[in-house]
């Protein structure tokens, strides 16, 4: 029994030890360059969001000029008070948080646990919760697609396009009517055009790159045609405005919970695209931009069982 309870009580230093550790300290933006984080797909559950709060903690730590959150910000429920709640965690975060909507909080909230909601109402509602205030930082929105913004750092452009998981809103559910397809196209549109506007404005500006952010997985390989026509007027709208624009370009998306940085246009070497870690990891990227107007990652997760 003796031996039995020094075991318990080793593992127990042991997790704790593991749960208590400091973070690394963060590394220093090198000289002429700044950093912004990005972010999306977590928390999920109870024992994520604790950890989600370790996050938190991070970010404020760390040299940040904003945060990019891609969508997804919990799995269920659909509630006004989850809004609340995550909007709450954005306003007390020290850096700027500009957010695009993912699937999770609007296009899914028709099942039975996200509470069997009609989705075009959790979107008006977001839209009331999260884009109805003035900004911490400058934002140019477009018109009632106000989830739709752009702003400028350093003489990079950064633009958020509102572009969602579940095949850009278009899987099917019980009660989906016409009014739900017909909503898709007229969002897919307004993406389209804010993404050729935003590119106008980056040649007319001369900037030295183009960052867009977005939750869905933009179908830059076609593997299924369907997926792809989900995503259209947008996708051949980015994939055309890409191919002119010369300089950088940085791509940043979530849905698929896959860190991953890759370059998927052959034809557009100069984008890349970045993936978001999500759940069952709970992370984030800094992002730095270099005085060469190049990117560079750096991956932070959450130790699994860390939660203070």
């Amino acid at each position: 029994m003796v031996k039995r309870a020094s075991v318990v009580i080793v593992i127990l230093l042991a997790l704790a030890w593991l749960t208590k550790s400091a973070p690394p300290h963060p590394t220093p933006n090198p000289p002429g360059t700044f950093s912004f984080a990005a972010l999306g797909d977590a928390p999920y559950y109870v024992w994520e969001d604790w950890r989600f709060r370790i996050l938190l903690r991070e970010l404020d730590a760390t040299d940040l000029r904003f945060a990019i959150h891609v969508g997804d910000i919990f799995w269920h429920p659909c509630s006004d008070a989850m809004y609340q709640k995550v909007r709450k965690r954005f306003d007390q975060l020290k850096h700027p948080v500009v957010y695009t909507p993912g699937d999770n909080e609007w296009t899914d909230c028709w099942e039975p646990g996200s509470g069997e909601y009609a989705p075009l109402e959790r979107l008006a509602r977001i839209r009331q919760i999260f884009f109805s205030d003035r900004p911490r930082i400058p934002l140019v929105r477009q018109n009632e697609f106000v989830e739709n913004s752009r702003w400028r750092h350093e003489n990079v452009l950064f633009a958020t396009v509102h572009i969602t998981g579940s095949t850009n809103s278009m899987k099917s559910f019980p009660k989906r009517t016409p009014l739900d397809d017909a909503a898709v196209l007229q969002r897919t549109e307004a993406a389209a055009a804010w993404t050729r506007e935003t590119f106008a404005e980056a040649a007319r500006t001369n900037a030295r790159a183009v960052v867009f952010a977005m939750h869905g997985v933009p179908p830059f390989e076609l593997i299924d045609p369907s997926y792809h026509r989900a995503f259209e007027p947008f996708i051949s709208t980015l994939e055309t405005e890409a191919r002119k624009f010369k300089r950088p370009i940085l791509v940043i998306h979530g849905d698929d919970h896959e860190y991953t940085v890759d370059h998927p246009q052959r034809d557009a070497p100069n984008l890349t695209r970045l993936e978001v870690p999500g759940s069952p990891d709970v992370g984030w990227v800094r992002v730095f931009v270099k005085p060469d107007t190049t990117f560079a990652f750096e991956e932070h997760v959450v130790p699994r069982f860390k939660y203070w």
